[in-house]
């Protein structure tokens, strides 16, 4: 499947199509089941947050190359911009990119000083932030980092000037003005709404994938330059890395210290990213082209993981989730009976169980759209409307105006019903939930049809552009799951609604649960919008994905990790 990451993808897919941001604040992270959370939530929480092995930045030899797997060549490589929000282009920029705070292990943030020495909530009412940036932090050419930097990005994304190709406008929309203080480093952002998701735009990336938490002001003040001006060139480099050079031939990508860097020396040399596709990705690694790979939930990738002898298998918590993505806006999905009789039919602790069993993780279904199993605020909310009920999907078929003919197939009006999934070709995780789905289908009268397209095409041709009738992906995102998860379901055209539904309530809720401040009232608040959200069923949940990476010995600070922020200039190898 194919995943989608605002840091991506929410997915472990080969896509990654990125929550935007799912960061901030009061809804996660603390890794810890909520008091009503299943079993199959305690479960998970017993992984690690963060299970890359560890070591001292003195303690990693200078020099080496780290080459890993992408996906694909990203669509545009500004990561704000709604074709670069995939979670490989999330991958490549990460090292090369930056902000004011980062993650910490257990899911929170502090400040990161190679971009800011102070970063608070000044106020609360009204709401202001102030932010000191650092001021040797300079973009890619030596030019400063400045606050009209900052200021220039978030106006591009709160949504005012719809030209711009956004991917959402979760708490950007919220900002009522950007103030120089006493410097061009240090600045107030006062808020006409409150936030409590505030720090998610300042730079808080879990590991290994980012989105840009600042772009310079030239590029974001240009309405061109923000949509196209990056298509086929990387971002200036923010961070310790930079592009070094792009092989579009050959798809390979290399990056290489960036000589502007003011902060702590990098310990790699290089780092080489290159698309490999994934029923390629174990063989590639086993043969010691890859010095770490994301395992996923492929038996095949796990088992031929652990055969190599001079690796090993991590395994962390997740923040991806796979399911499958309805069209609600045409056609027989277009009736939510027909959207909830779907998700009836589909036995997903089962699709759960063949795909965590395999690689040794705990087994459970994600039951809620906004948290994961572990996270705190997480309840099971699916079951009482898309348990596995195949009696009750019958039902649902029967009310929405639908019977079943001789043959076995459900028609109404004459039509059968038969629905399409679309799904990236060479990707065996996909085939098989396809399968699992289509056999489940059957089972109460509904005819699900193969759209295999292009794997490089798909999230391009098809997932931005809501060209399907039923497709699956993941999400993946960050430890901010509230305000960021906004952009999939509301409005009915954000950029990560691929629905293309939603239920016009959700506005006003998502404006309350942002603007509480209080960290328990804010959950109860969140699941109220879960809720409403499986009210009409846009989206069926299938399976939580633990990160499970497969680590050549002796890559330390590197891996599987649930929350953490990665720490590029002390990636690499023991000495």
């Amino acid at each position: 499947m194919k995943n989608i990451n605002r840091k991506v993808g929410a997915g472990v897919l080969a896509l990654t199509l990125a929550v935007t941001g799912c960061s901030a604040g009061g809804g996660g992270g603390d890794n810890k089941p909520s008091v009503d959370s299943s079993k199959g939530a305690a479960d998970t929480g017993k992984l690690p947050t963060t299970a890359w092995e560890k070591a001292d930045y003195a303690s990693v030899k200078d020099g080496g190359t780290l080459t890993l797997a992408v996906d694909q060549m990203p669509d545009n490589w500004n990561t704000l911009q709604v074709d670069g929000n995939v979670k490989s282009g999330g991958e490549i920029m990460d090292p090369t990119l930056g902000g004011p705070v980062r993650t910490t292990v257990d899911g929170g943030w502090e400040v990161n000083p190679d971009y800011a020495t102070e970063v608070k909530l000044a106020s609360e009412d009204p709401q202001v932030v102030e932010v000191k940036l650092n001021p040797k932090a300079v973009w890619e050419d030596g030019t400063p980092i400045t606050y009209k930097d900052y200021e220039a990005t978030f106006k591009a994304n709160d949504g005012s000037n719809k030209d711009y190709q956004i991917v959402g406008d979760n708490v950007f929309k919220d900002i009522g003005s950007v103030t120089k203080e006493d410097t061009d480093y240090n600045f107030k952002i006062t808020f006409k709404n409150k936030n409590a998701d505030w720090s998610s735009i300042l730079g808080a990336s879990t590991a290994g994938t980012a989105t840009a938490a600042v772009l310079p002001a030239a590029v974001a003040s240009d309405v061109k330059a923000f949509n196209e001006g990056y298509k086929s060139k990387p971002l200036p480099s923010s961070g310790p890395f930079k592009v070094g050079t792009v092989d579009t031939a050959g798809q390979v990508i290399t990056l290489v210290p960036n000589d502007k860097w003011w902060g702590q020396k990098p310990k790699l040399e290089k780092i080489i990213m290159k698309v490999v596709s994934r029923d390629a990705l174990a063989q590639a690694y086993a043969n010691k082209e890859l010095d770490a790979f994301s395992i996923g939930t492929n038996k095949n990738n796990y088992d031929t993981a652990k055969k190599r002898e001079d690796g090993t298998v991590q395994q962390s918590g997740g923040l991806t989730w796979n399911h499958v993505t309805i069209n609600g806006s045409k056609g027989p999905l277009a009736d939510v009976k027909v959207r909830q009789a779907v998700g009836r039919a589909i036995d997903r602790d089962t699709i759960s169980a063949s795909r965590l069993s395999p690689i040794g993780a705990p087994v459970s279904s994600q039951n809620n759209y906004i948290f994961m199993p572990g996270q705190k605020g997480y309840t099971d909310d699916a079951s009482a409307v898309i348990g596995y009920d195949t009696a009750k999907s019958e039902a649902l078929l029967k009310e929405a105006g639908y019977t079943k003919g001789t043959d076995g197939v459900m028609e109404k009006d004459g039509a059968k019903l038969e629905l399409t999934y679309t799904l990236d070709a060479n990707n065996p995780v996909s085939e098989q939930i396809f399968k699992q789905i289509q056999a489940n289908l059957k089972v109460v009268g509904i005819t699900l049809k193969n759209d295999t397209v292009p794997e490089d095409k798909f999230f391009s041709d098809y997932v931005l552009k809501s060209n399907f009738q039923m497709t699956g992906f993941a999400w993946s995102g960050t430890p901010y799951p509230i305000a960021s998860t906004e952009s999939i379901f509301y409005p009915a055209d954000a950029g990560q609604n691929f629905s293309g539904i939603t239920d016009p309530k959700l506005g006003d809720m998502w404006a309350a649960a942002n603007a509480e401040l209080d960290p328990e009232k804010r959950l109860a608040l969140a699941q109220d919008i879960d809720k409403a959200i499986f009210a009409y069923t846009p989206v069926i949940p299938l399976t939580p994905t633990p990160n499970t990476y497969g680590v050549k010995k002796g890559l330390v600070n590197y891996g599987a990790a649930q929350f953490q922020s990665m720490d590029w200039t002390a990636v690499g190898f023991k000495g």
